[in-house]
């Protein structure tokens, strides 16, 4: 099984992923992303800050990006 990094960006920089986790696909990646995205910006705007986040990058092994989550597609997908 492939093996996803989630590189969340933030205004402070990128949070790298080392480890990565298995997912079926890309697709299964993204759709994991983007839950985990609007709940990290949803745990930040509840306690009245602002939010820091800016998205995910989604890299294979080699570090290739395969796929970019932002904040506004993660709020969007799960309104």
């Amino acid at each position: 099984m492939p093996r996803f990094h989630f590189h969340v960006r933030t205004s402070l920089g990128v949070e790298a992923d080392d480890d990565g986790i298995p997912f079926q696909n890309l697709e299964a990646a993204t759709v994991d992303a983007r839950a985990s995205l609007f709940e990290m910006v949803a745990d930040q705007l509840a306690t009245g800050r602002r939010t820091t986040y800016l998205g995910i990058d989604i890299s294979d092994d080699l570090g290739t990006v395969l796929a970019v989550v932002t904040v506004e597609e993660a709020i969007d997908r799960n309104v």
